[in-house]
C-alpha cells in the first residue's frame, strides 16, 4: 500500500512539474479531451482574425496611398483654375498665355500619369473596387473599398447573363429550356437585352450535329459568319468584341479576326446556325458600355487653356472632394471593423486561456502538496522496508 501511494503522488508531482514547466493546464489529451477540442477551434479563430485584421490594414494602406493621389489631384486641379483664370486677363499678351498654356499641357499630363498608379500592383482607381473580409463568421461580413473613378469611364457590367428567357429569345426554330439551347439549320438564339454595345465578351460551348457547318454571329452593329465545324465534339467559344474589331477563339485558339463591331446602339447579338444543328450550353455575355467621361477627364482632354471651362473644372474638384470623401467614410468603417476585430481576439484569447492556461498559484500549491506527500511516502516506505529487518533481529 505504502508503495501505491507514493507511485501515485510521484505520478501527480510530475504532472505538476509538466504543467508548470510547460505554462498548459493540458500536457496530454487525456488531461481534458474536450477542452482541448474547443481550444484548437478558438485558438483557430484567433489566427483567422488575425489575417483579417493584417487585411484590413492592407486595406487602409491602399486607401491611404488613393487619398493622397487624390489630394494632389485636387491642388493639381487648384492650379489649373488659377492658369485658367489668369489666362482671361485681358492684360496679358499671347505669349504670356502661351506660357500658361505650357503648364496646363504638362498637369494634364501629370492628373493622367496619376490616375494610372497603382498600389502592390493594384490599380488605385478604375476598378470596380475591393471586396475586404470583416468577420469570420458565416455571413462574410465585407467593406467594398477602393473603387475610385478618377477619369471618368466606370463601366456598366453585365455579369454572366444565363440561359433563361428572360435573357435570351429565341427563332427560325430554335429552342432554349434554360440550360441547352438547340438551334436547327438557320435557327438563333439572341439576347433580349437592350443597347448592347461593345466591348464584350460571349462565351458558350457549342456541338455539331453533323460534319459540317458554322456558326454566325450577328448584332445590331454588322454579322459575319463563323469557323468552320467539321466534327462532332464539343468546342469552348470565346467571341470577343472590343468595340471596334471582334475575334473568336476556339478551344482557347483565336482563329478569326473581323474589323467590325457586334455591338451597337439598341441592336441585339445572336448566334444563328448555318447548314447543320447545333447544341448550345454554358452561355454567357458580359457585356461592358463604355461610360460616360468624368469631369476629370473633360479637364485632361481638353485641347487648351481656351477650350476649357471654369465650371468644368469646379465640377472635376467637386468630383475630387466626393472621392476623398468616398475614401475617408471606407476608412472610418474599416477602423471601427478593425476595432470589433481587436476586441473580439482578445475576448477569444482570454476564454482559450482560461481552458489551457495553467493556474500557476494553484498549480505550484499542487507541486508542494506531491512533494511533501512524495517525501513523506518514500519516508514511510523506508519504515515499511525496515519492519521486517526488525523482526529478524529478534528472531535472531
Amino acid at each position: 500500500m505504502a508503495a501505491d501511494n507514493l507511485a501515485s503522488s510521484t505520478a501527480m508531482l510530475q504532472k505538476s512539474l509538466n504543467r508548470l514547466s510547460s505554462g498548459s493546464k493540458i500536457v496530454s489529451p487525456a488531461d481534458d479531451a474536450g477542452g482541448l477540442a474547443v481550444s484548437m477551434k478558438l485558438s483557430a479563430t484567433v489566427g483567422q482574425q488575425g489575417a483579417i485584421a493584417s487585411n484590413i490594414s492592407n486595406a487602409t494602406s491602399f486607401l491611404q496611398t488613393q487619398d493622397g493621389v487624390l489630394a494632389t489631384v485636387g491642388k493639381i486641379l487648384d492650379r489649373v483654375s488659377q492658369l485658367k483664370t489668369l489666362s482671361l486677363d485681358p492684360t496679358k499678351n499671347s505669349s504670356d498665355i502661351a506660357n500658361y498654356n505650357d503648364e496646363f499641357v504638362q498637369l494634364q499630363q501629370e492628373i493622367t500619369s496619376l490616375g494610372s498608379e497603382k498600389f502592390n500592383g493594384i490599380a488605385l482607381f478604375g476598378s470596380s473596387g475591393l471586396n475586404i473580409r470583416t468577420t469570420v463568421d458565416s455571413s462574410a461580413q465585407a467593406v467594398n473599398v477602393g473603387s475610385a473613378n478618377l477619369l471618368g469611364t466606370v463601366p456598366q457590367t453585365w455579369n454572366s447573363i444565363g440561359m433563361s428567357a428572360s435573357d435570351w429569345s429565341t427563332a427560325n426554330g430554335a429552342t432554349n429550356n434554360g440550360t441547352t439551347a438547340v438551334l436547327p439549320g438557320t435557327g438563333e438564339i439572341f439576347t433580349s437585352q437592350s443597347n448592347v454595345a461593345g466591348p464584350l465578351t460571349l462565351t458558350f460551348d457549342a456541338t455539331a450535329g453533323s460534319t459540317g457547318g458554322n456558326l454566325a454571329f450577328n448584332g445590331g452593329g454588322s454579322g459575319f459568319g463563323g469557323p468552320a465545324v467539321n466534327d462532332t465534339s464539343q468546342h469552348h467559344y470565346i467571341v470577343t468584341d472590343n468595340g471596334s474589331q471582334t475575334t473568336v477563339s476556339v478551344d482557347g485558339t483565336v482563329v478569326q479576326t473581323i474589323s467590325a463591331s457586334l455591338g451597337g446602339s439598341g441592336g441585339f447579338l445572336g448566334i444563328s446556325a448555318n447548314a447543320a444543328t447545333f447544341t448550345i450550353t454554358s452561355l454567357s455575355l458580359t457585356n461592358t458600355a463604355p461610360g460616360t467621361s468624368g469631369n476629370v477627364a473633360n479637364v485632361t482632354s481638353a485641347a487648351s487653356l481656351s477650350s476649357l471651362n471654369l465650371t468644368t473644372v469646379d465640377s472635376a474638384i467637386q468630383d475630387v472632394a466626393t472621392e476623398r470623401a468616398n475614401n475617408g467614410a471606407s476608412q472610418s468603417r474599416l477602423g471601427f471593423s478593425a476595432d470589433v476585430l481587436s476586441t473580439n481576439m482578445a475576448n477569444i484569447q482570454s476564454a482559450n486561456s482560461r481552458i489551457t492556461d495553467v493556474d500557476v498559484a494553484s498549480e505550484s500549491t499542487n507541486l508542494a502538496r506531491y512533494n511533501i506527500l512524495v517525501q513523506a511516502g518514500t519516508a514511510m516506505l523506508s519504515q515499511a522496508n525496515q519492519s521486517p529487518q526488525v523482526a529478524l533481529k529478534l528472531l535472531g
